[in-house]
């Protein structure tokens, strides 16, 4: 029964909120990295699809209705970085300069990496654009010449591991500022990360959600040229 409920794409989004509502009420109450949402909830979802033999194909006509809300959800951002704007103004040049180097840093250190360990030059199309929103790194991706399959698991895999780990490292790190924090988190792993500045505080939240435009349009311009360089 089971089986034919999850071919349904309604049943297939209420299975996927549920999860992922029970998976952040669990986060909140214990603050356990390893119990981000976005991390854990994957998870959950993969062994559901894996146990009841559901194809992924099949999960993600529901999957692509929660998907297409990533846009609208990353245009809300806009309504917290509206009340941020004497701060961006005052932190402009830091912010474009963290921006800027994140995004060639992305960029650079993934190809080398990636080079170094041997994969194919369509891999390395493919994964270039990781560090940009979903919709920016299809669109980055298509120009290369890169296959779209790859680049939305690069994306997933950035945005999952920027959210359950991108805080802490920026406490290791000592940073303090909330500006930074944001911009950090927002340029190294777009929604993902974001999703978890949201949870730090609005300014973190409306920095990351800023980082996202910013890095998706700075990688844009640069990717053409730096891949051509590197690969």
């Amino acid at each position: 029964m089971l089986n034919t409920l999850l071919k349904e794409p309604l049943f297939q989004i209420t299975v996927t909120m549920v999860v992922y509502a029970l998976i952040n009420r669990l986060y909140k109450r214990f603050q356990f990295f390893m119990f981000n949402p976005l991390l854990l909830a994957t998870v959950i979802i993969i062994y559901i699809l894996k146990y009841t033999n559901t194809d992924y194909a099949v999960y993600s006509k529901g999957g692509d209705m929660i998907t297409f809300l990533l846009g609208p959800a990353t245009v809300a951002l806009g309504v917290p970085l509206y009340k941020q704007i004497p701060a961006i103004r005052s932190n402009l040049k830091s912010i474009l300069a963290g921006v800027i180097t994140g995004s060639v840093t992305a960029l650079v250190s993934t190809l080398w990496l990636a080079k170094a360990l041997g994969v194919s030059r369509e891999t390395l199309l493919s994964i270039a654009a990781k560090s940009t929103t979903m919709p920016i790194a299809l669109g980055i991706t298509k120009i290369l010449g890169g296959n779209d399959k790859l680049i939305v698991l690069a994306v997933a895999v950035t945005g999952i591991f920027g959210g359950v780990i991108g805080a802490e490292v920026m406490k290791l790190a000592r940073v303090k500022s909330k500006v930074a924090v944001g911009i950090g988190i927002g340029t190294a792993s777009h929604a993902g990360g974001t999703s978890r500045a949201v949870q730090l505080g609005e300014t973190e939240g409306s920095m990351s959600g800023a980082a996202i435009v910013l890095t998706g349009l700075t990688t844009a311009l640069i990717a053409p040229y730096l891949v051509r360089w590197l690969v």
